[in-house]
């Protein structure tokens, strides 16, 4: 069994005029499971919309389904993206004003029962798992200016200012399925570290200083007066995030153990 501590957020307007970003538990507790930061996309086409609608109906889906196919089903995040689809598609049906909204989606489950999170996202908003301060996996952007860095066109210096660095190849719109990518980590340990963020809290650092800070800090208090310093009237966006900090991992019962394993070969 997994417990955690509690989560510390960030959700702030930064440098904008209104707050498009969104974030689910706007108040977490220690027990929360689920854990979302979204970025709504479109300005006058009603991007917090968008990013509201994900927090509020994703969790919903979650937490409908949790004590049925949801404990053995790995494609349930796809199923939970097609449910809040087809919520933010009525809406757009009910207020034609908000057609052109999008949104970025992250997302974090902690699979409590069988020691595993899943993660999942959509867009340039990010997930990072960090452990005794080493980056151990960090999600990558569906945008233009990562597309042209996989392809070698430009470098990751020329990718820090690109002019077309906001621009986004995947989002949450209600009108076309989105494809979500995941990823499901299966060594949980203690102290390990989880960041949920929009991309107005990366405006100012990057890797190497988020290295650097969890290094020297294991308090999820600390490192997040941290990231608001860094961000506070130095960003041009909204900056928003999660910061989850797992506390124990118990060892599984070995029936559950079996059952998972089977899972995760496909058996």
């Amino acid at each position: 069994m997994v417990q955690l501590w509690k989560p510390e957020v960030l959700h702030e307007i930064g440098g904008r005029s209104n707050n498009e970003d969104a974030i689910y538990p706007e108040e977490p507790r220690e027990d929360e499971s689920v854990f979302l930061v979204c970025d709504g996309v479109g300005g006058q086409k009603k991007g917090e919309v968008a990013s509201a609608l994900i927090c509020r109906y994703f969790p919903e889906y979650l937490n409908y389904n949790a004590q049925m196919e949801l404990a053995n089903d790995y494609d349930y995040l796809e199923n939970g993206l097609r449910y809040v689809e087809s919520r933010i598609k009525e809406y757009i049906h009910e207020n034609p004003d908000c057609a052109g909204m999008a949104s970025t989606l992250t997302i974090a489950h902690f699979r409590k029962k069988t020691n595993q999170v899943v993660l999942g996202w959509i867009g340039d908003s990010r997930i990072y798992h960090i452990r005794d301060g080493i980056v151990q996996y960090q999600t990558k952007d569906h945008s233009e200016v990562q597309s042209l860095l996989d392809m070698g066109e430009i470098t990751e210096e020329e990718a820090e200012n690109h002019p077309r660095k906001n621009v986004i190849t995947r989002a949450v719109t209600g009108k076309r399925e989105a494809r979500i990518d995941q990823k499901v980590i299966n060594d949980l340990q203690p102290n390990d570290f989880f960041l949920l963020c929009t991309d107005g809290i990366l405006e100012n650092f990057g890797t190497k200083e988020i290295q650097t800070w969890f290094k020297e800090n294991n308090s999820p208090e600390a490192i997040k007066k941290l990231i608001y310093e860094n961000a506070f009237e130095k960003t041009k966006d909204n900056f928003s995030m999660c910061l989850i900090k797992v506390k124990t991992v118990k060892p599984l019962p070995l029936k559950e153990k079996i059952k998972t394993n089977l899972k995760k070969w496909g058996l």
